[in-house]
This record gives C-alpha cells, sequence and structure tokens, in this order.
C-alpha cells in the first residue's frame, strides 16, 4: 500500500519505522540536527541491536550533532558528497519525501512524502483523516526494488566513518538491501550446506526473478528451488519424455510421497513438486527439512531411471 505523508503524518511514521525495525534500518539524508523524537527513536533501535545504517551529505553534520550519532554502538555511519534525496528504510517500511532529520523542518517547514509497505498498513480514517491508495504486490515489488537499487548505490558510492561492531570493512553487509541476486546467492549458501555433492547456482529467470539451480543433478536432469517449488527438469528429447511421461502417469498419484505433492504436466518438460500443508512442516529443522527434499528427489529419479 502507499500513502501520501505531510509534515504532520512524517512526524508520526519516520520515528515509527525507525523503532519498529526488526533487525535493520538505513537512513539516507543530506542534512541532520536530531530533534527529541528522532532522537528517541534511534535509542529504541540502537537498545533493540537494530544495525542502525545512516548516510549523510559530506561535510553537512556539526561535531556535536555527529558525536550524537557516534554514541550509538550498532551504528553505520557514512558520508558521500552529492546526498540530496530523503529516503528512511526497515525492510518492511519504506518512506521516501523531503524532509530531512532536521528539528527545525519537523517544526516548521511544509513537509511531503510517501509511505509503502512490503506487508500492508492499517490506516484508520479517525487517525490520518484519508485512507491511501491501494496499488498491486507487483507495482510494490517494483517500488521496492527501485528503491533498493538506489540505496545500494548511494552506499556503495559513500565514505565509511564508523562501523557497528557487527560489521568490519571486509564483510559490512545489510541484509534488507540486498539484491534478489544477493538473497539468492545466499540461499545457494544454505542449500548447498544439505546436498553434498549436488551444487546450487543463482539463475537468472527474468528481470529481477531469481531462482537457485543444479545442472545435471543427474544425468539430463536438472533441479530448480524455486519460489514456492521445486522442480524437476528434464534435458531430454520430446519423445523420450512421453515414453516416460506415459509410464509414469499409468501410477501417478499426486501425493504418493510423503510430506510433498507434485504435478507434471506433458505440456512441459518439468515435475512440479510441491509441500503438503498437511503435515507439520514448521516443527522441522532446515536439516530436516532438506533431508526431505533430497529424498523425494532420490526416490523420484529412481523411477526416471526405471522408465528411461
Amino acid at each position: 500500500m502507499a500513502f501520501f505523508l505531510n509534515r504532520d503524518k512524517l512526524n508520526v511514521w519516520i520515528p515509527k519505522l525507525i523503532k519498529e525495525a526488526e533487525k535493520e534500518v538505513v537512513i539516507i539524508v543530506p542534512y541532520i540536527k536530531l530533534s527529541n523524537r528522532i532522537l528517541d527513536a534511534l535509542n529504541v533501535a540502537n537498545d533493540k541491536n537494530i544495525q542502525i545504517t545512516i548516510v549523510y551529505r559530506e561535510d553537512k553534520i556539526d561535531l556535536a550533532e555527529k558525536n550524537k550519532l557516534l554514541s550509538f554502538g550498532n551504528l553505520n555511519l557514512l558520508h558521500h558528497p552529492n546526498i540530496h534525496c530523503k529516503c528512511f528504510y526497515n525492510g518492511d517500511l519504506l518512506i521516501i519525501g523531503s524532509m530531512n532529520l532536521y528539528a527545525y523542518s519537523e517544526e516548521n517547514n511544509r513537509e511531503m512524502g510517501t509511505l509503502f509497505s512490503r506487508n500492508g498498513i492499517e490506516f484508520y480514517e479517525n487517525e490520518y483523516n484519508k485512507y491511501g491508495q491501494l496499488i498491486s504486490d507487483h507495482d510494490r515489488k517494483r517500488v521496492f526494488d527501485d528503491a533498493v537499487f538506489e540505496v545500494n548505490e548511494i552506499i556503495n558510492g559513500a565514505t565509511s566513518e564508523k562501523l557497528n561492531h557487527n560489521n568490519d570493512k571486509e564483510h559490512f553487509s545489510i541484509d534488507i538491501i540486498k539484491t534478489d541476486e544477493e538473497k539468492e546467492i545466499d540461499y545457494c549458501a544454505e542449500i548447498n550446506k544439505y546436498f553434498e555433492n549436488k551444487k546450487f547456482k543463482p539463475i537468472n529467470i527474468r528481470g529481477n526473478v531469481w531462482y537457485s539451480i543444479c545442472r545435471n543433478y543427474f544425468d539430463n536432469l536438472d533441479v530448480l528451488f524455486e519460489n514456492k517449488r521445486v522442480t524437476l527438469k528434464f534435458n531430454i528429447d520430446d519423445n523420450k519424455i512421453r515414453m516416460i511421461y506415459d509410464k509414469w502417469m499409468q501410477s501417478y498419484d499426486e501425493f504418493e510421497y510423503e510430506w510433498f505433492k507434485y504435478y507434471w504436466k506433458y505440456k512441459g518438460a518439468e515435475i512440479y513438486i510441491y509441500l503438503n500443508r498437511d503435515y507439520d512442516w514448521e516443527s522441522l529443522s532446515d536439516e530436516e527439512c532438506y533431508n526431505k527434499f533430497r529424498d523425494v528427489l532420490s526416490k523420484m529419479i529412481d523411477r526416471y531411471r526405471v522408465y528411461f
């Protein structure tokens, strides 16, 4: 959802965004002169062990304000010579607007901005006057993708002054601004811990859509971990696929493999494997979950070998 914010609403939502961050918060503003409202919000985030990253315009903060910021143990402080944008982001909430972290602006200036949420926000008419405008999931993702790209560009071009104790110069990382490609790289590393010699790598499907693929998981078979399913892809000619498909369908049951359901439509050379939500997946550890994936893939490949 997207909502218009005037100055009063910015004064509500910027501190709220900072305080309600779950892991990280990124703030990009050219000018900083902290009000008590913002200082309190930063203190709350710091006490919650939230990683705070602030990028400001080079030479546009006085020593007293900088010392306030440097007192936060969980702070990454960077400067950039060409910052003019104002952006606040905590992984769920994103505010893009006109207001600096400047006490005078909070009380006097005519300000405006837009609030976006990945997960949705309840806006009450008696509290905020007007409901926001609904936007589609696709549009919402594009807004966040574009914002994350720009934030990354700014941080890459900035100069660090202080890194928090969880970061160092060799391993500086902010999870909430990772691109889809970087997230998929991390996911491949997670999968590869449980699949031994089977190595998954990121693959770009289209645009910002990335999956994890193990090519030749078995001869002429690729395995892809996608968003909500695992795909078994055949790299053989259509006649062989048709032969295997006809034999397979003689005893096909979408629920024949415990913990899973699967579908195979011959129009595509893929088998789609989904979690069967009748089973308690939430009670399993990551290792137990991936072991079940390995087991079902092994059983399907054994069946493929018989029919091949």
